[in-house]
Parts: structure tokens; C-alpha cells; sequence
């Protein structure tokens, strides 16, 4: 294994009430992080940092809302009170939704962006420069998605998000790098994850789409969060996660006309599979 930290260091992991943050509290905190665990489910929270303590970890729980930057501030100036240092900031928490553009609601564009890039650009912009004037070397990991490398249809809202996400991520590490920084961005294909129940669907078939693909889905939370944190131990900039992920980004780079053509056809694919069961089952009940 990369080596970890050889005594307590300090994080900031956003969206840390359950999925993908809840694996990534416990993967920190058995390399004996000190987390702040932020969200705004205060229940999942305390739920995790149960989970933490269990295994011999440290955290506290902070209510966080990443869209608004005032809060931001507010979170690092307690946690400078109480803290020495910041080695690593982990802006995970994200939303989900789908719908073509045009019909994908404005509301909803705007509400994955908050969430999705414009809240790391807070937590980036309002924690960075904590680690830079701290001196010494210090980690960024965001979590975004490969659906930011390869852009399916009908995802625009989340994307776009996940897409801008990746470029802020490469703009950190072209600037941290030469300070000793890591910069990791993590973009997972389709894993077992909570946040299709609360995503926002233009319609009901790109429900059915999102849970399809969950439900089908071979990467857990868990595996995730341990590629991520290995990668990020290596400075590693970027973690494509999953077989179908990593081709899908390898076919793109070198043949993008070919990729596009069958990334729609693959996507019409699953589009048919599910409007063949929903008949058959609506035959089946008539019976």
C-alpha cells in the first residue's frame, strides 16, 4: 500500500452522511485522519461518525450547506480555532438529475451546479489558501464523475457540473504541484449510490434509466473510496473507476466520432430494454 499518514492529520469531507462519503470517512479514518464530517442530514452524520469511531477514528460533525460560500468561511474559521493545520479538503457532496436540454428545468440546472461545482469552488477557494499560507504539502480531492469526461445524453445539468469540476481539479494541480500538492480528481463510472431518490428527472424513463444502471452496477462505495485515497497518497491526478469507465475514456481520446456514436447507441439500447419490459409487464397485468 502507498504510504499513509504516520500521525493524526486533519481533513474536511463534504457530503459525508452517507454513500460515497460515509465509505470515504471510514477508509480516512482508518489511516487516523481527524475528520470534520459536513452535510446537512445532521442523522447520517452522526451515523457516520459512529462508524468512525468504531474502527478507533476522530471526527466531529459540522452542518454544512456547500452552496453557500458565507458558510464556508464560517466552517474555517472554527475549525482554525480548534486545528493547527488543514491537510486535505474532500469536496464530495453532489446531486443527481437528468433530462434533455430544453427540457431539463432551469431550477435544476441551477440547483446540480450549486451543489456540484460551485460548491467545491467555494470549499477550494475558501480552504486552499489555508494550506498554502500553513506551509507544507497538503491534498485536494474532488469527486466528480465520468460522466464529466464522457458527457452521455440526456445528463447536460450534471455533466457540465462534473466536467467543470475536472477542469478546476486540473487547474489545482498545474497550481499546488510545484508546492508539493496533491491534486486528485475521482471519476467513477456507474456505483451502488443514494442519490438517485433524490435526483431530479424531467421524466420518468430517465428515472427508470439512473436506476437501471444502480442497480446493475459492479463498483461499490467502498471500492471506490479505497482507489481514491490510494491514488491520492500517489499525488495521483486522475481515477477513472471501472472496467467500462476507463475504456469508454480510452475510446473517446482516441476516436471521439467513433465514441459518441456508440455511447448514443448503447444509451438507445437501454432506452429499448426498458420500454420492451414496461410493456410486457403492462401485458402481463392485463392478463
Amino acid at each position: 500500500m502507498s504510504a499513509s499518514p504516520n500521525k493524526p492529520r486533519n481533513a474536511i469531507l463534504t457530503g459525508a452522511a452517507g454513500g460515497l462519503g460515509r465509505a470515504l470517512a471510514v477508509r480516512l479514518a482508518q489511516d487516523g485522519w481527524r475528520l470534520a464530517l459536513t452535510d446537512l442530514d445532521e442523522a447520517g452524520l452522526a451515523e457516520t461518525l459512529e462508524l468512525v469511531e468504531a474502527i478507533g477514528g476522530q471526527g466531529e460533525c459540522e452542518l454544512l450547506d456547500v452552496t453557500d460560500s458565507s458558510a464556508w468561511v464560517q466552517l474555517r474559521d472554527r475549525l482554525q480555532n480548534r486545528w493547527p493545520r488543514l491537510d486535505l479538503l474532500v469536496n464530495n457532496a453532489g446531486v443527481c438529475g437528468a433530462g434533455t436540454v430544453g427540457e431539463f428545468p432551469l431550477e435544476d440546472w441551477q440547483w446540480i451546479l450549486a451543489t456540484n461545482l460551485q460548491g467545491p469552488i467555494y470549499g477550494c477557494h475558501t480552504m486552499v489558501p489555508w494550506m498554502t499560507e500553513q506551509g507544507g504539502a497538503a491534498y485536494v480531492m474532488n469527486v466528480a464523475s465520468v460522466a464529466g469526461l464522457i458527457a452521455p445524453p440526456t445528463m447536460g445539468a450534471y455533466n457540465v457540473a462534473k466536467a467543470g469540476l475536472i477542469a478546476l481539479s486540473e487547474t489545482l494541480y498545474n497550481e499546488l504541484y510545484p508546492q508539493g500538492f496533491g491534486v486528485t480528481v475521482v471519476c467513477p463510472g456507474f456505483f451502488r449510490s443514494n442519490l438517485i431518490p433524490n435526483g431530479r428527472f424531467s421524466n420518468e424513463r430517465g428515472r427508470e434509466q439512473a436506476e437501471e444502471f444502480n442497480a446493475t452496477a459492479r463498483l461499490t462505495a467502498a471500492w471506490v473510496a479505497d482507489r481514491a485515497v490510494r491514488a491520492m497518497y500517489r499525488r495521483k491526478l486522475y481515477v477513472v473507476d471501472g472496467l467500462r469507465a476507463r475504456l469508454l475514456w480510452r475510446i473517446k481520446r482516441q476516436a471521439p466520432g467513433m465514441f459518441h456514436r456508440l455511447l448514443s447507441a448503447s444509451i438507445a439500447r437501454v432506452d429499448r430494454q426498458l420500454t420492451q419490459r414496461a410493456a410486457s409487464e403492462n401485458f402481463t397485468k392485463r392478463q
